[in-house]
């Protein structure tokens, strides 16, 4: 079972147990998993779950006598009765090319899908592709000195892309702390080894994080073949990561400072607002651009505005995928990074305590 916020999906135990439970048991802890990981470990007492859907308590006063726990690390030894190894989706795609010299307005319509494998706890083998049959995208601009994204319509030309083939892992360790490590075909443009740790701090109001990656760029034709076989073209990233999170604004801010994929240094600052699982991000960034010899990239700031809308707004279930849209008013090389299948903050996002404590009422 998909679901989004914790506490619905311990309601939804807590309904099942109390018709099913025999009354001669007094503890109830429930563990809830992420990709197999433990997140939060819940413990309650049988006679409290039973008050509880007979109305005694209000769901405050039934929160205040359980027990809600993030910095569990292990789950214990027990029998698995079902679990999902497969997994797959699609998605539609929709991109555009707005202000180029060669035309005004270019598009490419199709749909993104994946299949993956989750061998382990953590652990995912992933395959995605991309296919788009109506594609006009081109354009007569010329890459820039330092192309790490300047030449990225070379990849938009495609009508078929192998967007991903990787393995990812993610586990968690005690005190809450999270690592990720993922390697192979990263995303469209580059393939490579990527790294992440994190750590919510002062129950969740600030995540905490390094993160890097060492990538090369691969082919724009092979989706198989990088762009030469050695090392000397290579691109490195190295970040200290911050998040404030303001849930009494359904809103957090993320601080990304360090080296970017160009080899600028500088910072890069995100504001997001969540509305109705809608998130709204805008972002500026302050990089040394010294290193760039185009006119283009120096001095400039790179910003933008995107717009996550979650499939489960259309579905009327849970889902974790999600439509994202981005716009930015030039493309640039400036403040880049890879794309990153799993953000380790988007990961904790709402299961860090001081949203769980938010969510409380979603309990009934």
């Amino acid at each position: 079972m998909t679901v989004i916020f914790i506490r619905r999906a311990i309601g939804v135990m807590l309904g099942v147990i109390n018709k099913m439970l025999p009354d001669n048991i007094d503890d109830i802890y429930l563990i809830v998993t992420e990709r197999g990981l433990p997140i939060v470990e819940f413990s309650t007492r049988r006679e409290d779950i039973r008050d509880y859907h007979e109305q005694v308590f209000t769901t405050g006063e039934y929160v205040y006598l359980t027990n809600m726990e993030t910095n569990i690390y292990k789950i214990p030894e027990t029998k698995i009765n079902y679990k999902k190894y497969i997994f797959y989706g699609i998605k539609p795609e929709i991109n555009a090319l707005v202000n180029d010299p060669s035309g005004f307005l270019k598009f490419r319509v199709g749909a993104s899908g994946w299949v993956g494998v989750a061998p382990w706890s953590g652990a995912t083998l992933l395959a995605g592709v991309a296919a788009y049959p109506l594609n006009d995208v081109s354009s007569s601009n010329a890459p820039l000195s330092i192309p790490v994204r300047s030449d990225f319509v070379e990849y938009m030309d495609n009508n078929l892309l192998l967007s991903n083939l990787m393995f990812e892992q993610i586990l968690k360790f005690k005190h809450e702390i999270y690592g990720k490590v993922a390697l192979g075909l990263l995303e469209v443009q580059y393939a490579g080894i990527d790294g992440e740790l994190a750590k919510p701090l002062f129950g969740g109001r600030i995540f905490a994080g390094i993160s890097g990656s060492a990538v090369k760029k691969r082919d724009s034709e092979d989706p198989f073949k990088l762009n030469n076989n050695d090392w000397d073209d290579h691109y490195t990233t190295a970040f200290v990561n911050a998040r404030l999170n303001i849930p009494e604004l359904e809103a957090y801010v993320d601080v990304k400072a360090g080296r970017f994929l160009a080899g600028d240094n500088g910072a890069r600052v995100t504001v997001s607002k969540v509305f109705n699982g809608v998130v709204l991000s805008a972002w500026y960034s302050f990089t040394d651009t010294s290193k760039f010899t185009d006119p283009y990239n120096r001095d400039y700031h790179d910003k933008g505005i995107s717009i996550s809308i979650p499939l489960r707004l259309f579905l009327g279930r849970d889902s974790r995928v999600a439509h994202d849209y981005s716009i930015s008013p030039w493309t640039r090389d400036v403040a880049q990074d890879i794309y990153h299948r799993t953000n380790l903050f988007d990961f904790i996002g709402r299961n860090a305590k001081i949203y769980l404590e938010k969510d409380k009422e979603m309990l009934q």
